[in-house]
């Protein structure tokens, strides 16, 4: 079950949904909250990458040195907004933390918005899922620019995603091994 905006305001009062800041008014829909675009913006190195011909093994690479390794920030311009040029991934943080904790039941996905997929950019290319029993912490937005424009976005102003909610039937089972689990950076 998708929790509707009254749903959603009774979590947000309860506790039984964390949000840090609490969204504005206008950044309520029916059923989904727009989350802001974080304070940083990266991409991967891809002269690097290119120049040592590194290749990754799906299920044996490790997150985290390959992020050290090959992941750069991407410079802000003079008027403080990013450029999300075409045909480039990025990864970018949420402005907003998220806390889902257990005894909520609730889960939740994130979704790019309609307007922005016009355009061709992709918000969260594979991986919407955000488990109940989830940290207060950023989410990592894995975006990409298909279309032909350059997107102007702004850290803490430019609603780039939306969050939906969802009711779990029970209370699940504390799981400790998570890759992101409370995650504070694209980084890891």
């Amino acid at each position: 079950m998708i929790l509707s905006n009254v749903d959603i305001r009774k979590a947000l009062q309860k506790g039984a949904l964390v949000i840090d800041p609490l969204p504005e008014e206008i950044q309520m829909d029916s059923t989904s909250i727009d989350l802001r675009m974080g304070e940083s913006l990266w991409s991967w190195d891809e002269e690097l990458i290119q120049r040592t011909g590194f290749r990754v093994s799906v299920g044996q690479f490790n997150y985290k040195e390959l992020s050290e390794r090959f992941l750069v920030e991407v410079a802000r311009e003079a008027s403080g907004t990013y450029l999300i040029q075409p045909h480039t991934v990025y990864l970018a943080s949420t402005f907003e933390k998220i806390e889902l904790p257990s005894r909520s039941r609730l889960a939740a996905r994130i979704e790019g918005k309609s307007s922005l997929a016009r355009l061709g950019l992709s918000v969260h290319i594979t991986a919407p899922t955000i488990h109940c029993g989830t940290g207060l912490g950023i989410i990592t937005l894995e975006m990409f620019n298909q279309g032909a424009f350059s997107i102007e976005v702004t850290p803490g102003v430019s609603r780039i995603c939306q969050l939906i909610l969802e009711q779990v039937l029970s209370e699940p089972e504390e799981r400790t091994t998570r890759t992101f689990k409370e995650q504070k950076s694209p980084k890891g």
